[in-house]
């Protein structure tokens, strides 16, 4: 074959070098995965648009595709020692839980806030590790018992320092509260048995020395009677229950550390969290969607094993096939039958006008 001018659509059409066969045929370009892996660098770029070396148009035509496709989560059955859990928000509705292990992100789930039940899916793609590190809200811990029964818990102790100072304050007024903050400070300078022990006494101490303060109660003008004190009330509580749950210094277990360091503090994952935000940032005025799924693909890029930019353009998942999916588990559901096919709803999954309204004013026993 040899080069024999264009087509009407600018395509190069090439023609059989022998005279008597006269075939001829044009070839077409894949540039799907040229144009994924230009999206996908100007996305974790610091340009914008208008700085990128290409025309802003161009830019957005060829970022058409990442932004029509959805990254695979990938499912982990390597055991990991240490994996760490948290989620960012970036909506009142709208949370990504990530969880990081080996300095790679090993999952990530979408979900409207962090419920133990978008926990357990983003647990139920990771085998269960030895020690789980989070901050010990919005489920994680419910979800952790069911998924994962046999991973020790180790809680962030930066959160439960930050919880204690939001109860007694950075500068607080009462000798409690002061040297209660002091004691909080002193939790992030635990790295032995016998810092822990010292930490103990210490609270221990303190619990002894005020508990009378503590006890004081106010009665108010309509007879109710509380706690005086009920921030340092609450802050005792606090402590008291994460001392019984002991996943305060879960990382100087001897035989944990056997198996490597455990770290004390979530930092780990708060920081790349950091750096999503920093590429928001960079890009903001991109509408919830994109958001989303600019986290997802940068959750991609930094698994252990990404797939190849040509695999993505031709297997991602896209939003067509990602709506009929939903279209089809909602024809499914009784609702859906009944209100896209006219098919009643079964016994048990409908309400009846007559169960909370009856014709007369007095319902008669007949």
């Amino acid at each position: 074959m040899k080069k024999n001018g264009t087509t009407s659509a600018g395509r190069t059409r090439w023609r059989c070098r022998n005279t008597q066969c006269g075939s001829s045929t044009s070839r077409a370009y894949d540039v799907k995965a040229h144009d994924l892996r230009c999206g996908l660098d100007w996305l974790f770029s610091k340009q914008s648009q208008s700085e990128h070396a290409l025309p802003a148009r161009t830019l957005r035509r060829r970022c058409e595709l990442m932004w029509s496709l959805w990254p695979p989560v990938p499912v982990v059955d390597e055991v990991h020692h240490v994996v760490h859990v948290d989620g960012i928000h970036l909506h009142r509705d709208a949370v990504v839980l990530i969880a990081v292990a080996g300095g790679h992100v090993v999952g990530w789930h979408i979900a409207r806030s962090e419920r133990s039940a978008a926990w357990r899916c983003l647990m139920a793609r990771i085998a269960p590790p030895d020690v789980l590190v989070c901050d010990g809200g919005g489920g994680v811990l419910k979800a952790a018992k069911a998924m994962w029964p046999d991973t020790r818990i180790q809680r962030c102790l930066f959160h439960v320092q930050a919880n204690i100072t939001e109860l007694t304050g950075m500068r607080p007024r009462l000798e409690a509260g002061r040297r209660l903050r002091r004691i909080a400070v002193a939790l992030a300078r635990v790295k032995t048995k016998d810092d822990t022990a010292a930490w103990l006494v210490s609270y221990n101490q303190w619990e002894q020395d005020f508990a009378g303060f503590l006890d004081e109660k106010s009665e108010y003008a309509d007879g109710s009677v509380n706690d005086m004190h009920r921030r340092l009330v609450k802050a005792r509580r606090m402590i008291r229950r994460r001392i019984k749950e002991n996943q305060l210094f879960t990382f100087l277990d001897e035989e944990l550390e056997a198996g490597g360091p455990v770290p004390s503090t979530n930092n780990l994952v708060e920081s790349w969290n950091g750096r999503l935000r920093d590429m928001l940032r960079r890009h903001r005025g991109l509408r919830l969607v994109r958001r989303l799924k600019a986290i997802c693909w940068w959750c991609h890029q930094h698994t252990e094993h990404p797939e190849t930019d040509a695999w993505l353009a031709a297997n991602a998942i896209t939003d067509r096939q990602l709506e009929d999916l939903y279209r089809q588990a909602w024809e499914r559901s009784p609702q859906g039958r009944y209100e896209t096919f006219g098919i009643p709803m079964r016994y048990g999954t409908g309400i009846d006008w007559n169960d909370f309204h009856t014709r007369v004013q007095w319902q008669s026993n007949d």
